[in-house]
């Protein structure tokens, strides 16, 4: 049985409750035998909700089990160890898999670094989400290669069936529609797109889905360039809405330095809208340069406007690609033979 230890999925924002709609879809993991237990779930305390797993941790796990336990940020990870320390003393194997940006932070800094290593140790192994995860667990904490494997996070049905559709729509030639996606917070760059737009013709144009506490500034900022016919803000999207959404815009435009994987990329390309991201990080294992969209080395406006045109020219060409490379690398029953290998040999 294969324990995953987890934040609820489809609740919340985003995030790992996301990431793992796939994995819990999956017929290879059903048939390896699944089970889902809550860490953490928006209608209930942080703490109910850690005596909750702790307690199906106790009656439900079982010597040689597999417990997939899935970190966030410092408290999450404080938890999760604590419930790993739990699922040990049960005899199982546990992997703990890391999918917050932060975690690149902790790796520099001695509370940071501690707290890993502890996770390291108790661990049979380390689950991380792309090659740049890998490098720099590697590099900054000297973990040993053989228990760190790659596991992206997957595609759900939904947008697999999406991906996987041979349609193409060009956009209209008077109206580009320009998407990004994300929260609204320092280092996903959302500004820099505003801005970028003072150096594109009137017939691009811009939809922003997603909130946060920089949301006011951004409307100030569009007001201030005259860009209100231009620039719209939709607010979050919810799972549900997304794929519409999607399928309505044109191309999609985030340099965010603050992504530990980039889901919406996949969603994006999905959809089959060409990317323009970031050159850093891991967005550059997510989205390959010149075969799926373009990456910029940084958010200078007149260059990411460049860009964005420059990404427009070759749109079929980057929407076709998209789709066949996230169709056929993101799937998750593509992603977990390989996991479940690695599960295995673990002893």
């Amino acid at each position: 049985m294969i324990h995953i230890i987890a934040t609820a999925v489809k609740s919340g924002k985003g995030g790992i409750s996301t990431a793992l709609i796939g994995f819990c879809e999956s017929n290879t993991l059903s048939e390896a035998g699944i089970n889902i237990i809550e860490s953490h779930n928006e209608t209930k305390s942080k703490l109910a909700s850690f005596r909750h797993a702790a307690r199906r941790i106790k009656r439900e796990v079982k010597p040689g089990d597999v417990v997939w336990i899935h970190c966030a940020r410092w408290v999450s990870m404080i938890r999760k160890y604590l419930l790993a320390r739990m699922a040990k003393r049960r005899g199982a194997k546990v992997f703990i898999q890391f999918h917050s940006t932060v975690t690149a932070d902790y790796a520099q800094k001695p509370l940071g670094r501690l707290l890993l290593s502890r996770l390291y140790k108790i661990s049979d192994g380390i689950c991380v989400l792309s090659s740049w995860w890998r490098h720099l667990f590697l590099k900054q904490l000297e973990f040993s290669a053989e228990r760190i494997h790659i596991v992206p996070n997957p595609l759900d049905k939904r947008f697999e069936k999406l991906a996987k559709s041979a349609s193409y729509r060009a956009p209209d030639p008077s109206l580009i529609k320009l998407f990004a996606m994300t929260r609204l917070v320092e280092g996903k760059n959302v500004g820099a797109v505003i801005e970028a737009m003072a150096y594109l013709p009137d017939r691009f144009h811009l939809t922003i889905a997603g909130d946060g506490p920089l949301q006011a500034a951004l409307k100030r900022r569009v007001r201030e360039l005259g860009l209100e016919n231009r620039v719209q803000f939709s607010g979050w999207v919810g799972y549900e809405q997304k794929i519409e959404l999607l399928q309505q815009q044109d191309m999609f435009v985030l340099p965010s330095q603050f992504d530990a994987f980039g889901m919406g990329f996949l969603e994006a390309m999905s959809a089959g809208l060409p990317v323009v991201a970031l050159r850093t990080g891991p967005c550059s294992d997510v989205v390959p340069h010149g075969r799926v969209g373009l990456l910029v080395d940084d958010c200078d406006p007149q260059k990411l406007a460049v860009t964005i045109q420059d990404c427009l020219a070759e749109h079929k060409r980057f929407s076709l690609a998209g789709r066949e490379y996230v169709a056929t690398n993101y799937p998750a029953d593509t992603i977990l033979p390989h996991l479940l290998k690695f599960f295995s040999s673990r002893s």
